[in-house]
């Protein structure tokens, strides 16, 4: 799974964002849409009315114009609803995106806040000027008095900015925005197919061959030839080798390509691999020289590829 993070100012186009990622095959979540949910939970609704009152449901449905009339009256409240609604909306959301996997967006505007970020592979924060964002929050129905109120209580945008992988303005036209969300979102799809590859060789030379070609075919973002002593039993007997491991990135594209290259120009004899279990075809975590090994893995020089 490659998560990735929508959060910014509001107004500035993060639903946009993230509606033509979702037409690019990402698995889309609103945090906002989900945190509504949580406001029917019997205990929530226990808690919230307990706080505010009754008129906060209607038949046992949320108003959710009077809950954020109580929950942006000050700063005491503001918590109070933040400690009841974002715990169980972030297990949902942790849930759901591990259930789905792939490429993970989530439209997050208090991703800081709530200091979920550190769970995340990457953080895009979205940004426009004060009149856009003005203008757009008003087609929604809110005065600039109510999007004064709501902002603030939210990490000012500088400081998200700093904290985040990407930044993006927007500031042009609808069809300007969209193209630009296409072209994050081309870069997004080659990163959540990032791979690790991973193969034991002989010595250094042979494993710093097999590299170069690699890199020379654009095969490999970047590679890494470490010295390693590898214990494994074989034949009844317990083997003790020095060996080179060569571990390197690829996008999910070039994954085939790749695993032919180590083949062709690896020196172990399938053969032999495969007696102790752990050819290429029949990977064994615990047993085999010469195997190759692959996980999922951000890497921005995959960009390269």
């Amino acid at each position: 799974m490659f998560s990735v993070v929508v959060t910014g100012e509001i107004g500035a186009g993060k639903s946009t964002l993230t509606r033509i990622w979702g037409e690019m095959g990402a698995n889309v979540f609103e945090l906002d849409t989900l945190a509504k949910k949580h406001w029917s939970r019997p205990e929530i609704r226990e808690a919230a009315e307990r706080r505010w009152g009754t008129s906060v449901y209607e038949n046992g449905v949320p108003v959710y114009k009077k809950i954020a009339e109580n929950v942006y009256k000050d700063f005491e409240e503001y918590r109070f609803s933040a400690n009841l609604i974002h715990p169980p909306t972030m297990v949902e959301i942790s849930r759901e995106a591990r259930n789905v996997g792939g490429w993970v967006a989530v439209e997050c505007p208090l991703l800081f806040e709530t200091g979920w970020f550190d769970l995340v592979d990457c953080v895009v924060c979205v940004t426009s000027t004060d009149d856009l964002r003005m203008e757009r929050s008003a087609s929604r129905g809110w005065s600039e008095d109510e999007l004064s109120i709501r902002e603030r209580f939210l990490m000012g945008s500088l400081k998200k900015q700093s904290m985040s992988d990407i930044v993006l303005c927007n500031i042009g036209s609808l069809e300007a925005w969209e193209t630009r969300a296409r072209e994050i979102g081309n870069l997004m799809l080659k990163m959540s197919t990032v791979h690790e590859i991973s193969v034991f060789c002989k010595d250094r030379s042979e494993a710093r061959r097999i590299a170069s070609i690699l890199l020379d075919r654009r095969l490999a973002a970047g590679t890494t030839i470490t010295e390693v002593e590898n214990m494994y039993r074989w034949k009844g007997e317990i083997k003790d080798v020095q060996e080179w491991r060569l571990s390197g990135y690829t996008t999910g594209r070039n994954l085939r390509g790749a695993m032919e290259c180590v083949r062709q120009n690896h020196s172990y004899e399938a053969r032999r691999d495969r007696e102790r279990g752990g050819a290429f075809e029949f990977p064994d975590p615990q047993m085999g020289r010469g195997k190759l090994r692959m996980s999922i893995r951000r890497d921005k020089e995959v960009t390269a590829l």
